[in-house]
């Protein structure tokens, strides 16, 4: 590769946020393509005159950001960036079956697949305020992986009030004809009409089980959202959704409007 640029020698940053910046803008602009070798420690070091400390951080605030991933024993290398982007027009009615995360993956020309595992459990007490429930209520509680391309991108716990799908063809979300549709599809076949989504956004480190289970580099942050479907103001389903911060882009579009505060999707 090219060598990375000097530092900036008026930039007051620390010197491993600015070293970290130029390893970002040779990825950025491809002279580290996907799959490149990344510089490492010792490289770093000699460089630009820090120490190992200096070049070990560094290499960290990439690997935080998802742009690199290091493989014991092998070297460090930069992460492929094809991203899926959730956007606010996935929750829409459609005329196919083909689910709201299916649709993402198609888009960003990836191949998607479901793993999921149903079955009625008594709400915990944050879920049956969410669903507005009696505590202990009965939910179809049913648990996700979602994978692109054979890679595994999301997880989620989704629940459903047994009062409202229970005995009806989409009790179980992810058998039958309407398997991987969607909420809103599942729910408008059993003449509930969803009306309102709430999405509440947050970051956090990832859990050690989610780690695992997602395939999480170290130092890469998770989205943690927390979803509720609504048929007018009545919850009808609501779901605990993780997506590592390197494997999608949420793109959110409102209309600007005089006199209301609701966003309205496009």
């Amino acid at each position: 590769m090219q060598e990375l640029p000097d530092l900036d020698q008026a930039d007051t940053r620390p010197v491993h946020q600015q070293i970290a910046d130029r390893l970002r803008e040779a990825i950025e602009s491809g002279v580290l393509a996907a799959g490149a070798v990344v510089p490492g420690e010792n490289t770093l070091m000699a460089r630009y005159g820090v120490a190992r400390w200096t070049a070990r951080e560094a290499l960290a605030a990439l690997a935080g950001g998802g742009l690199i991933t290091k493989v014991p024993k092998v070297g460090t290398f930069v992460r492929g960036q094809r991203r899926l982007e959730r956007r606010p027009r996935r929750y829409r009615r459609r005329k196919t079956a083909a689910g709201p995360f299916a649709t993402d993956a198609r888009t960003a020309g990836m191949d998607p697949d479901i793993e999921a595992e149903s079955r009625v459990i008594q709400a915990p007490a944050d879920v049956a305020e969410r669903l507005g429930l009696e505590p202990a209520a009965e939910v179809m509680c049913t648990r996700y992986r979602f994978l692109a391309d054979g890679k595994p991108v999301q997880e989620s716990i989704s629940y459903e009030p047994r009062a409202i799908t229970g005995g009806t063809p989409v009790e179980l979300p992810e058998e039958g004809p309407l398997a991987g549709a969607g909420v809103i599809t599942r729910m408008d076949s059993i003449g509930v009409e969803i009306t309102r989504v709430m999405e509440e956004v947050t970051i956090r480190p990832p859990r050690p089980a989610e780690v695992v289970s997602l395939d999480i580099p170290s130092g890469v942050h998770v989205f943690d959202i927390l979803r509720t479907f609504a048929a007018d103001e009545r919850p009808v389903e609501t779901a605990n959704i993780v997506i590592p911060g390197d494997r999608y882009a949420l793109v959110y579009a409102f209309r600007v409007t005089e006199d209301s505060d609701d966003p309205v999707t496009t």
